[in-house]
């Protein structure tokens, strides 16, 4: 079972700009989100949304927004989505530092709104404080001769 997110859609709705008490549907089969569910804290993460191009066609201007609901900054971008300008589908590389839904939610022109969410497990960083450096010598130093957490790799 996953958690339910302490922003509720309405309070995300407000923060990409929608009207208060704007209804967000689905938007499964409208926009594909891809993204990891299991990515480690504080390193880069491809994300790649596609946007049904005929839907954004026949309602002129839409929105993309992209938002963690758990980030220090949730809304993390924003793009106009302009026909024969703008090209259906986007890669965007995104730091997570806790555990959170992303969410890829679109604004048509009509002023109807779509989402989709994932859920991201966010690991700690394997390159924390603490953990063993990643060179060879260092593992079969480690091996042989452990050294506190944290050492300096000798072989430089």
């Amino acid at each position: 079972m996953k958690p339910s997110s302490w922003l509720d859609d309405q309070l995300l709705a407000t923060l990409a700009g929608f009207p208060s008490g704007q209804a967000i549907y689905d938007g499964a089969g409208m926009i594909t989100l891809e993204l990891p569910l299991i990515v480690e804290s504080g390193i880069p993460t491809a994300v790649s949304v596609v946007v049904n191009w005929p839907m954004v066609l026949a309602n002129s201007v839409s929105h993309l927004y992209l938002i963690a609901d758990l980030s220090a900054t949730p809304l993390l971008t924003r793009i106009m989505l302009l026909p024969d300008i703008v090209p259906p589908h986007f890669t965007f590389e995104i730091t997570l530092e806790t555990t959170t839904y992303v969410r890829a939610m679109v604004r048509l022109g009509d002023g109807t709104a779509l989402q989709v969410k994932r859920w991201v497990w966010v690991t700690p960083s394997s390159n924390s404080a603490g953990s063993r450096p990643r060179c060879g010598c260092a593992i079969e130093r480690a091996e042989l001769n452990p050294s506190p957490p944290g050492a300096a790799c000798r072989c430089r």
